[in-house]
């Protein structure tokens, strides 16, 4: 008993896939046409869509003639702490870590902000170039109707704001990444843009800034704790402290002077940044399968949709049937 059961159950679900198959095909003109559309869809956003190129750039830590203080300062290096020096951590991956943080810092936007010939390009479509000065830009139809649906959402819709340091800050945390390895010394800037040679440039100016930021700031430290150890070495009178003093200055004088060369200071390029020679978005062949698929998934749905609608009519029509 239980097996006709389940025979008639299979039965019937293959003859409901059979008619489903079967009303597929019969309006597979219309599969074929969404199918069409959403191939036309995809050719005409590649034609008008902006290709980007993607720039790299490998650094490593910059290699440094610099050890560890507390090994040459043995029992005294807890001595060294009365300047506020930690002898402890190696300097050069200190200042490396201060690199990999400091790419979307604020102190990096603010330098590069100062170049009007970057925010002419990195905002170029808020710049008039008659007017020579930024401006807002005028809403199309499109962004009219966003601005209406948040303000029907309750969404704040912020006035525009000047392209500054801020605004170009936020820009380059979400257009510039950074991809590091835990098990390898080499980290990756990636950028992309339009333009292949500014893509390039710009990472190349982010590691520039960046770089002598570290170095200046560390320069201006080891001076000022140079300046400190001294006036205490005048007035140190145990053996023991003006023997911790004097090889702390001496160190914090190692400091000073590598951060006064012209060598990379906390990071070093593996070899200049360079962008792809072809655009890597966006990418043709996914565009035109993506078009594809979902018009043939779109058609697919409307003629089960449409399937179901002229039942439904017919039922509506033959309720004796």
């Amino acid at each position: 008993m239980n097996n006709r059961v389940h025979e008639v159950g299979s039965a019937g679900d293959e003859i409901e896939l059979l008619e489903l198959l079967t009303e597929i095909w019969r309006r597979r003109w219309l599969i074929g046409a969404f199918t069409a559309v959403g191939l036309l869809a995809a050719v005409l956003y590649l034609q008008r869509a902006t290709y980007e190129y993607t720039a790299r750039l490998k650094v490593t830590p910059a290699q440094s003639t610099q050890s560890g203080s507390g090994s040459r300062l043995g029992g005294l290096a807890g001595l060294a702490s009365i300047a506020g020096i930690s002898v402890g951590q190696d300097p050069g991956s200190m200042s490396f870590l201060l690199y990999k943080e400091g790419v979307a810092s604020r102190s990096v936007a603010e330098a590069l902000s100062r170049r009007p010939d970057l925010m002419k390009v990195i905002f170029a479509d808020e710049w008039d170039e008659k007017a020579q000065r930024f401006v807002e830009p005028s809403p199309g139809p499109v962004r009219s109707v966003i601005l209406v649906v948040k303000s029907v959402l309750g969404i704040p819709n912020y006035a525009w704001r000047r392209p500054d340091a801020a605004r170009l800050q936020d820009y380059i945390e979400r257009n510039v990444e950074v991809l590091d390895d835990a098990e390898s010394p080499v980290m990756t800037l990636v950028y992309s843009h339009e333009d292949p040679r500014f893509a390039a440039e710009f990472l190349a100016e982010i590691h520039r800034v960046l770089d002598s930021g570290l170095r200046r700031r560390a320069r201006d430290r080891a001076t000022q704790y140079i300046g400190y150890l001294a006036g205490q070495l005048e007035t140190a009178r145990l053996i023991e402290h003006r023997t911790a003093l004097a090889q702390a200055l001496a160190e914090q004088e190692r400091n000073r002077m590598m951060a006064s060369s012209s060598l990379a200071f906390a990071a070093e390029p593996v070899d200049p940044a360079a962008a792809s020679l072809r655009p890597t978005n966006p990418v043709p062949t996914l565009v035109l399968i993506i078009g594809f698929v979902v018009g043939g998934v779109v058609g697919i749905g409307t003629a089960l949709l449409t399937t179901q609608v002229s039942k439904y009519r017919e039922r509506a029509l033959n309720p004796a049937a």
